[in-house]
């Protein structure tokens, strides 16, 4: 890839990032040039969203995985109100309708998992999380504000996403399908969300770095929506265990207290396995996974 025409200086080497796993949406280079080292980002993605999670994402919350150059916005913002650090954009460009953007080269190692780590790691987790979510709006939709959903409508609205989503990607699946109707009303009874915040749908150990003290960077952000804070506990209930969620706790409720998820952690749960946050769990298993908050 030549990515030549996001810089004035020189490209003098180009390595990609691999995250580890196959079927990632985004491309990413290590780039050095003359006067410095940065990292490159686009969207592998070039038609419509068109699998459970990012056609979901984009119908729930009106996040596209095309538009980087909305990375500017979402970094640049939470880089300003939480501890951890997140890469600022420093440019952006577009190739054959490509968008691209170059952001800052942050230092530490991938977290492979949120478990065995040392208790500041987690805890600094937890307090960069509440940083995070003190930062409210009032609406459900996309951080840049082209989509919104009131938070007296978002209810409804996920009832009919979930519908849709379930008639598409799941109209073979018996348990799924059969669920969806005690699962709408419940939502019936649950009342309209607080407020909502900076929310990662998407929530895994791997888009985290860590210098092995604390988390050294939030690098992996094209998941970020508004949305109640509530989403990010059930995302963490299924990578951590006992003891880190005790430290990320401790971590978050140096900042705010946790949020009470008895009412919402069912439905919550249930449109997280429609977008198959963590693959294609049993959804009897998905549902019943232990509870940690």
């Amino acid at each position: 890839m030549d990515l030549n025409f996001l810089f004035e200086e020189k490209v003098i080497e180009v390595q990609e990032l691999s995250p580890g796993y196959e079927d990632h949406a985004s491309d990413v280079w290590l780039v050095k040039t003359e006067k410095k080292e940065v990292v490159v980002r686009t969207s592998r993605m070039t038609e419509e969203p068109n699998n459970d999670f990012w056609w979901g994402c984009k119908n729930i919350f009106g996040i596209d995985q095309r538009r980087v150059f909305e990375l500017e916005n979402i970094n640049n913002t939470l880089n300003n109100i939480t501890s951890m650090p997140v890469p600022r954009v420093l440019n952006k460009g577009k190739s054959f309708s490509r968008e691209f953007v170059v952001v800052e080269k942050l230092t530490g190692e991938v977290v492979q998992s949120f478990v065995e780590q040392p208790s500041s790691v987690v805890q600094s987790l937890g307090e960069g999380l509440a940083k995070i979510h003190k930062y409210r709006k009032n609406y459900v939709g996309s951080p840049s504000g082209m989509f919104k959903i009131g938070l007296e409508e978002f209810n409804q609205h996920l009832k009919d996403t979930m519908t849709e989503l379930v008639s598409r990607y799941y109209k073979e699946e018996k348990d799924i399908k059969d669920k969806l109707i005690e699962i709408k009303n419940l939502l019936e009874d649950i009342p309209s969300p607080e407020y909502s915040t900076f929310v990662l749908v998407d929530i895994d150990p791997t888009q985290f770095l860590s210098d092995g003290k604390v988390i050294s960077g939030l690098v992996d952000t094209e998941a970020y929506v508004i949305a109640p804070r509530e989403f990010d506990f059930i995302g963490l209930e299924y990578v951590l265990d006992e003891k880190s969620a005790i430290n990320f706790k401790i971590g978050y409720e140096k900042v705010l207290e946790l949020p009470d998820l008895s009412k919402v952690r069912t439905p919550y749960r249930y449109l997280y396995r429609l977008l198959s946050v963590q693959g294609d769990e049993d959804l009897k298993e998905w549902l019943n996974h232990k509870e940690l908050f």
